[in-house]
């Protein structure tokens, strides 16, 4: 665990900015190779109360009850970062670059982040999973793709809300490029479990059997069409996406797109074919994919909804991320 005297006098990067918070839980332990590696981040774009955000990653918690920060492994150091309400963490993203990598909140979890009520997915800091075996990964997502530092890259990111979503969270750029283009900020903060459809139609009238599906996911959240279809017993059908409506719902790319060859009879949905609005059976007709649009117009809510969902960005522009904005 890192001792307070480390501490002492950083003003910028450390490894979890607190703002007066308590330490964290017994147990979990701190990477102590955490440096800053990103030039200081224009504090005026942080319409927060915290102290200035120097890393190109912040992630803050206003949920009024703690939550754990895991993050895929493309990213060293310490996973499952606790916060409590207002407290946050300064991400140390190299200044060569990252790629793909993602971050997401977990629920309810022991003192060293495990054993959670959703967020154990078994990747990342959702692995090991607990003793009743992985959660669907239907927490709410923000991914990013980081560029190297002053290179002529774009940095992208999105809020991914493909597989579902667990806690409403927002995204605002900060600092170089902020507010230009598509670098704008993402508000998901009514994206609340009320919003979950309870009656989902996933086939159709071609496939009625299908008609009415419960997404809700106890009270933890909320599982998007395709998870709800292939995803394993007792939480979703377990059915292949290969087979409809699942192929409509997933839109599976297993065939290269590139050799003409991605045909729904070869188990392959192209972009146009998955977003298709003339097709009976496509995701966008769902009660889900329409609902997300409605309260999060800027996130992904299927596979190839690019166009909603992915933004670019200057090499060197930051994010401030909010769980229960």
């Amino acid at each position: 665990m890192r001792t307070a005297n480390k501490l002492i006098g950083v003003v910028v990067l450390v490894a979890c900015g607190r703002a007066g918070a308590p330490d964290r839980d017994p147990g979990v332990a701190m990477d102590a190779d955490v440096d800053v590696v990103a030039p200081p981040i224009d504090a005026t774009a942080d319409a927060s109360t915290l102290p200035p955000q120097t890393s190109r990653l912040r992630i803050v918690s206003a949920c009024t009850h703690p939550i754990w920060i895991a993050h895929s492994n493309q990213l060293t150091g310490e996973q499952n970062i606790r916060l409590a309400t207002g407290e946050f963490h300064d991400y140390a993203i190299p200044a060569g670059g990252l790629a793909s990598v993602r971050f997401w909140p977990k629920i309810g979890c022991d003192a060293n982040g495990q054993n959670c009520r959703i967020g154990d997915s078994g990747e990342g800091g959702g692995a090991p999973c607990g003793p009743s075996g992985c959660h669907p990964p239907i927490d709410s997502k923000f991914e990013a793709t980081f560029a190297a530092t002053g290179s002529s890259a774009a940095t992208f990111y999105n809020l991914s809300l493909v597989d579902g979503y667990t806690l409403p969270f927002s995204v605002a750029p900060v600092g170089a490029g902020a507010g230009v283009g598509s670098c704008t900020a993402s508000d998901c903060s009514t994206l609340t479990l009320d919003a979950c459809p309870t009656a989902e139609d996933l086939g159709g009238t071609q496939y009625p059997a299908y008609a009415d599906r419960d997404l809700r996911l106890s009270d933890v959240g909320c599982m998007s069409p395709c998870k709800a279809w292939n995803y394993p017993a007792p939480y979703g059908l377990g059915r292949p996406e290969s087979q409809d409506p699942g192929l409509h719902l997933c839109c599976p790319t297993p065939i290269d797109p590139g050799t003409g060859h991605c045909t729904i009879a070869n188990g392959c949905m192209t972009a146009a074919a998955c977003r298709a609005p003339v097709d009976p059976l496509s995701v966008t007709r769902t009660e889900y994919v329409q609902r997300i649009h409605a309260r999060c117009p800027t996130a992904y809510a299927y596979a190839y909804d690019d166009e909603a969902g992915l933004h670019a960005c200057p090499a060197n522009t930051g994010f401030r991320v909010v769980f229960c904005p």
